[in-house]
């Protein structure tokens, strides 16, 4: 049975695997483990039911727990070939995720499943759609009702060797059901005493499954809402009031240009929309360059580049200079793409970087907390930024940023701060204006 050190990263499969799996448009790989069974060894359902009991509530992988409770049917003589998983999620672009374990390639795959499977032929036509839509069981005898059968995947499995199929609920969760999936080689498929088995092991594991699904909500709402960095930070119980710790880090502080203006000029929703899309080209930026957004206040963005998470500063403060280079480059191929848009206003931005201490960690009230960073850091990447527009300058850095980077930069002379009596040197980008 296979062990957490048998997960590999994207990199590793497409070389290792000797018959990659193929997925649709719309479903991304996330996670895979392999494993092998041992024919001699023998287990009773018995077992099966006292792990799912014990240990397996100290599983924290969904993947692992999967592949292990898969591999323990096959043990225990259940002659279960093929075990799929199905559950929905809360989260802005993913419509659910799945589990996909065979004995045919010895593999168990964590799959993402987007919001456009659920137009596509391949879902509806599929047994499946009737189990997660309507809380339907399905038991499929293969080849016989292959020609009954609309989905593809009938036909593929009975070329397989597949006796029967059987699809059916776990577990209802709003308007939607979670859904797993059986298949056996078996001659004449699943007999009576192995069905029922089957059933009474699968209600343990539904509560399993629940938890899971708990959990990678808790998950995807915690990191959409508040960034990685803190979307963990609360998921593990950093919950209490003024409780964080001190980071060192690039601060990032960015506005957009003539929001006022834009946004007196159009409808609310129009505004919106222009927001969504400059606020995508930024965020996936810093993103992208290994940085971690906190939040959007109106049209400002506040992000950081912690320097833990690099394997120098100089490293942090040239990825904060490469995000912000991007944004402004990608920024700009947006206005060209929709400058023929009858309503689109041209958008542009100001950048501050700033490196320094800030404190990040729990602010606020008793019953209503933020979870971000303060500190005159902070309020200095700000105050940067807010120069962007008088010395027309799209980025702009302090001077331990600047130092960090070394090349590709332009001093612009000592300005003062607003509210600030000390003057600080301030760096621009080298033809960033």
């Amino acid at each position: 049975m296979a062990s957490d050190s048998n997960d590999h990263t994207p990199e590793q499969w497409h070389s290792e695997d000797p018959a990659p799996r193929q997925y649709a448009p719309g479903v991304r790989l996330v996670g895979r483990r392999r494993f092998e069974l041992d024919p001699s060894r023998s287990i009773s359902d018995t077992d099966v039911e006292n792990w799912l009991l014990g240990d397996a509530s100290k599983t924290t992988s969904a993947l692992a727990l999967v592949e292990r409770f898969a591999s323990q049917l096959v043990q225990c003589g259940l002659e279960v070939h093929r075990l799929t998983l199905s559950v929905g999620t809360l989260h802005p672009q993913v419509l659910g995720y799945a589990w996909s374990w065979s004995t045919q390639d010895g593999i168990c795959d964590e799959i993402q499943v987007g919001e456009e499977t659920l137009h596509s032929d391949e879902y509806r036509k599929n047994p499946m759609f009737r189990v997660i839509e309507h809380g339907e069981v399905v038991r499929i005898k293969l080849p016989a009702e292959t020609s009954n059968a609309r989905s593809v995947l009938m036909d593929e499995l009975a070329k397989a060797g597949f006796s029967e199929y059987v699809a059916l609920p776990l577990s209802a969760r709003g308007e939607k059901y979670n859904a797993v999936t059986l298949a056996t080689r078996r001659a004449g498929g699943f007999d009576p005493e192995q069905w029922g088995t089957l059933q009474r092991l699968l209600d343990i594991f539904a509560l399993h499954v629940e938890r899971h699904v708990v959990d990678r909500i808790a998950q995807n709402i915690s990191l959409t809402y508040l960034g990685r960095e803190a979307g963990e930070r609360v998921v593990k119980g950093t919950i209490q009031r003024g409780s964080g710790l001190p980071i060192r880090a690039v601060v990032w502080s960015s506005d957009m240009r003539d929001f006022s203006g834009l946004s007196e000029q159009a409808d609310n929703q129009k505004v919106a929309d222009l927001l969504n899309s400059y606020f995508s080209v930024l965020a996936d930026s810093v993103l992208r360059h290994g940085g971690d957004v906190l939040k959007f206040i109106g049209d400002g963005m506040l992000a950081v580049f912690p320097l833990a998470d690099f394997e120098s500063p100089e490293l942090a403060a040239k990825a904060a200079a490469n995000a912000a280079a991007d944004a402004v480059k990608e920024l700009g191929a947006l206005n060209d793409r929709m400058r023929q848009a009858a309503d689109w206003k041209p958008l542009r931005t100001g950048i501050g970087l700033h490196l320094g201490e800030v404190f990040f960690g729990n602010i606020g009230a008793t019953k209503r907390l933020d979870f971000t960073v303060i500190g005159e850091a902070v309020n200095i990447a700000s105050r940067v930024e807010g120069l962007c527009k008088p010395l027309e300058q799209t980025v702009l850095m302090s001077t331990p940023v600047a130092e960090l980077i070394g090349e590709g930069i332009e001093a612009l002379g000592m300005h003062t701060l607003k509210g600030m009596q000390k003057p600080e040197q301030l760096f621009a980008l080298s033809g960033g204006s």
